[in-house]
């Protein structure tokens, strides 16, 4: 998973056209669909108690950052009156900012340079337990290593530092086997995380560029989505393992939503 702790629908190949149709109207609808799949998916989960989602489906844990913060994004133009719900449920709790995750949507005040994180309860509600990831003041050592960071970083600094920006995604670039992107974390866990796919296809937008594997992590990434719209965590050897939860699931949208978007688009 994206939080830094150790990394928590068969596999189809398809062409990405014939996934995505073979007109852009037929694209458009293809994509479309998917997204409001995911989306119905997200809308779901929603705790009517809580005002909040839960990590997946039968989970009693809830995460405010990074699932909740991210669903409030994804779901601000479908249902905005779940997104305010959900962001006033952070307020309540108190957590409004993690320090990382928000880069996606260029709202981390100080994104750069990575530093430690801590996964910690904020509260039990009912039984749920009610947890977030906070930033620390210590610098995170290692970073380049992980494709995920490498990604984050290259989106935080298209705008102050592009050249690194682009340096820095062309490293994790370089991490990717054909099934994957293999960094020490993919190699500990012995599996592919999904997500790292759509964190490759947002940088590639934020850079303008149509990066070297788009094809094949297009595929792979739409073919970890399940019939009820949510995103499995992670895949081997072509096959899903774990669960659809709403981090994965919204960052995958995010990604979807940028492939109409840019100088490269479809």
């Amino acid at each position: 998973m994206l939080r830094r702790c150790i990394p928590r629908i068969l596999w189809i190949t398809f062409p990405v056209l014939a996934l995505f149709g073979s007109t852009a109207k037929g694209a458009d609808s293809s994509i479309a669909q998917r997204i409001q799949r995911g989306e119905s998916f997200l809308v779901g989960l929603f705790d009517n108690s809580l005002q909040l989602l839960p990590e997946y489906k039968g989970s009693a844990t809830y995460w405010l950052f990074h699932d909740n913060y991210l669903a409030a994004h994804l779901l601000a133009n479908s249902r905005s009156d779940l997104s305010e719900r959900i962001r006033s449920s952070l307020a309540k709790f108190g957590v409004t900012n993690s320090g990382k995750i928000e880069i996606v949507f260029d709202e981390a005040k100080k994104p750069l340079p990575f530093r430690t994180y801590v996964l910690t309860n904020v509260a039990l509600v009912e039984g749920k337990t009610i947890r977030t990831e906070l930033v620390t003041t210590n610098l995170l050592a290692g970073w380049e290593q992980y494709a995920d960071l490498l990604l984050l970083a290259s989106v935080a600094q298209v705008r102050s530092a592009p050249a690194d920006a682009r340096r820095n995604f062309d490293k994790a670039s370089a991490m990717w086997d054909a099934e994957g992107f293999n960094d020490p974390a993919s190699r500990h866990g012995g599996r592919f995380a999904t997500y790292k796919l759509a964190l490759y296809l947002i940088a590639a937008n934020r850079l303008g560029i149509s990066p070297p594997h788009r094809v094949e992590v297009i595929e792979r990434l739409l073919a970890m989505q399940t019939p009820d719209g949510g995103w499995i965590t992670d895949y081997k050897e072509g096959k899903p393992l774990g669960l659809a939860n709403v981090e994965t699931t919204c960052l995958a949208l995010l990604a979807l939503k940028t492939l109409g978007e840019g100088p490269y688009g479809r």
